[in-house]
């Protein structure tokens, strides 16, 4: 293993709000005048985990990135996976036939069911929006003791905003060339000594620059109650409410292993393709302190999601169709298919997570001891539609360089219907012991059953009955951590962590006759970091180097290629390196690199044993620097490097590396105005950052867009 790379602190570009990295020193328990929720606390301070680990950001061992919500105001960011470019390491995945919802590879393993908000399970299908969020934490490697199934590349944890004793109010407004108008709003009203509440709101539309269907219509609202936020029993009750009907981006098709060489605003889908989502979450929080010492805690979650998504992607297996284009192929004969396996979801996820915390001393060693349990109930009512791909009366193949977007696509029957519901149980216990000033240990382990039950059903003749059996599956598994802090001074620590994750057969709430018999795929990771404070903690820098494998990936049996068994081997060998905080008293920065070897040791896939990992970039960089002039002028700059990846596991699609440089340039007219303008792509770079590849004949990649402006003004008030 070699390399290194950087814990992404949260503090960055808030300027006289942002806290300095030493105050990630503070006890659980210290007030902040940010927001007083129990668990969620001054930005860059403490992880939402807290209820959890007895570490800061600055102090765990493990490598924790942290995007703040001044950052992503900073970088006009008003979307996860845009924020998540904050974090090298991280690419994004583009689903079957068009980027359904937030999916990325996080550490080279796919990432698409560990989004969390305030530390529950997020599992859903739709784009979040940064609207009620305050941080975003990016907890890297497996993390099992905390999160359950999953994990294996880490986790990403929303933290939204609270109610808090300060009073803000707070808005936006956001134009762009792009076609944007974008409002927000933040109120937040204290009620008497120790009660508030608050309530973030947004509305968008927008269109994707140089891609010439794509558009976005969305809106949201999220208000929150917080009742006793300075006393012993506090009571947070929130619900966030976000619905979005796009236009979504099906991409470009791959040929001959490389993107086809056409501009970039051509669009192979149809003006008709449509991705709706709908999110209720409602969550209620209790804390009661009964010292500063014993602390008990209690979340409850419901989450109700639906999304609608028909759309018609490029494929090249169309009826009649000679087969994929080759190099020698005329761009000019080319035609392109249009496929619509077309689905609809109703998914609820209902959660209970309890934590104990006590803190004691046995003889010399101090301990902070954490108990809790997790019950949940996750179920998804999926709906499948007849695709006419391939069939004599599907949508029509449309030429290459001019493709019709105005086709008229065949009306697509529901086909089959079916049920999966989860049931999950959980207990855990977590110890930090410290020994002295200079050593800290900390063990870990967790308990989780994992029962799924998957119910189909055919809505048209024709389904074949061995498609429809009911499916049953129950997973018992143990997740041990341990870690090894040593610090030499009051501003280095040194540390050695071991941590484990596991990915059920029926992980994302999918179960076939392939994988019912299966046990969890199972991953463990080893890691060496350090991490350093300067300039009295106003800067940060850190390093880590890691392994990741996987021992028994799910692969095709080659003795029955109609069944899989765990048999494949993954590694990821990387480094990091980071540097965070503030240089001087006007100049802030954020830099991240990271190295990632990702191999296939051992599939039966043709052509990957061997192979790089699908969508792993061997190296890849951040930086955003901004430096504050007299008269209220602010400067920013920065960008993202990806090197080149692979599309899929045998290495038969290239994605060339890039770099994409962002600007930015603000004015505080006064303390309640501020003007703020961005260019994003500023030289127009074509780069490729999302991609999905089965064949030659099955594929897409989407484009980044191309140069545009954003234009914001902010009122606030406090």
């Amino acid at each position: 293993m070699s390399g290194v790379r950087l814990l992404v602190t949260s503090a960055l570009l808030g300027g006289a709000f942002s806290p300095t990295l030493a105050q990630a020193e503070t006890g659980p328990d210290t007030p902040t005048d940010s927001a007083t929720s129990p668990n969620i606390t001054v930005t860059g301070v403490r992880s939402i985990t807290r209820d959890k680990l007895a570490e800061t950001i600055a102090t765990a061992p493990q490598s924790i990135d942290v995007i703040s919500h001044d950052l992503m105001e900073q970088q006009a960011t008003s979307r996860l996976a845009d924020a998540l470019r904050n974090v090298p390491g991280i690419t994004l995945n583009a689903g079957e036939g068009a980027a359904r919802g937030d999916t990325v590879n996080l550490r080279g393993f796919s990432a698409f069911n560990d989004f969390f908000l305030d530390g529950i399970r997020d599992a859903a299908i739709y784009n979040r929006d940064s609207f009620n969020l305050d941080t975003i934490e990016v907890l890297e490697g497996p993390s099992a003791v905390v999160f359950g199934r999953g994990s294996t590349g880490g986790a990403i944890n929303q933290v939204s905003k609270a109610p808090m004793l300060a009073p803000l109010w707070s808005g936006s407004v956001v134009g762009g060339t792009n076609s944007e108008i974008r409002g927000t709003a933040d109120v937040n009203q204290p009620i008497g000594h120790d009660s508030a509440v608050r309530i973030n709101v947004m509305g968008e539309r927008s269109k994707v620059t140089d891609r010439d269907l794509v558009s976005n219509h969305r809106w949201g609202v999220a208000p929150s109650l917080g009742l006793g936020l300075s006393g012993a029993d506090t009571l947070i009750v929130s619900y966030l409410h976000q619905e979005e009907t796009d236009v979504p981006d099906v991409g470009i098709p791959f040929i001959n292993g490389k993107p086809a060489q056409v501009p970039r605003n051509l669009d192979y889908g149809l003006a008709s393709d449509r991705f709706r989502s709908v999110v209720n979450i409602g969550t209620g929080y209790y804390r009661h302190k009964f010292s500063s010492d014993l602390i008990f805690s209690d979340t409850l979650r419901y989450g109700d999601y639906t999304n609608f998504n028909r759309f018609n992607a490029p494929n090249f297996g169309y009826n009649d169709s000679p087969g994929a284009p080759t190099a020698t192929t005329p761009l000019s004969t080319v035609r392109v298919g249009r496929d619509s396996p077309s689905s609809s979801d109703h998914r609820t996820n209902l959660t209970n997570q309890t934590d104990l915390t006590a803190r004691f001393a046995t003889g010399p060693l101090r301990h902070t001891l954490v108990f809790g349990t997790e019950f949940s109930r996750e179920q998804d009512t999926s709906t499948r539609y007849v695709n006419p791909f391939g069939d004599p009366g599907e949508t029509p193949a449309t030429p290459l360089l001019n493709p019709d977007p105005y086709e008229v696509s065949p009306v697509e029957a529901a086909r089959t219907r079916s049920v999966t519901t989860a049931y999950g149980s959980a207990a855990y216990l977590i110890d930090t012991i410290r020994i002295g000033d200079m050593i800290d240990v900390i063990g870990g382990i967790r308990y989780d059953r994992f029962a799924a039950h998957y119910r189909p059903s055919a809505l048209i003749a024709g389904v074949s009955a061995g498609s429809l059996k009911p499916l049953d599956h129950v997973d018992h598994q143990w997740s041990p951590r341990a870690s090894l802090v040593f610090k030499p001074s009051a501003h280095a620590r040194i540390y050695a962590s071991y941590g484990t994750s596991f990915d059920p057969s029926a992980e994302a709430l999918s179960l076939s006759t392939r994988n019912v018999n299966l046990a969890p795929v199972t991953a463990r990771s080893y890691e060496f970091g350090a991490k350093f404070d300067w300039l009295d903690g106003k800067l940060l820098t850190t390093a880590a180097i890691f392994r990741t494998q996987i021992n028994n990936a799910q692969i095709t049996d080659p003795d029955h290629p109609t069944q899989i068994q765990l048999a494949g081997n993954q590694r990821v060998d990387g480094a990091e390196v980071g540097l965070t905080g503030r240089i001087t008293a006007k100049w802030e920065i954020t830099a991240g690199y990271t190295f990632l070897n990702g191999k296939t040791l051992y599939s039966t896939t043709p052509g990957a044993t061997g192979s790089q990992l699908a969508n792993t970039a061997r190296n890849s960089a951040n930086l955003w620097t901004e430096y504050e002039f007299d008269h209220g002028i602010e400067l920013g700059v920065g960008g993202n490097y990806l090197d080149k990846r692979y599309g899929d596991y045998a290495e038969q699609a290239t994605l060339p590396a890039y770099v994409i440089v962002n600007a930015m340039a603000a004015w505080t007219v006064n303390e309640h105005l501020l003007l703020r303008a961005n260019v994003n792509n500023v030289f127009n770079k074509l780069a490729w950052v999302n991609s999905y590849y089965t064949d030659a004949e099955e594929n897409h990649v989407i484009p980044a867009p191309g140069r545009t402006a954003l234009f914001t003004a902010v009122v606030k008030f406090r």
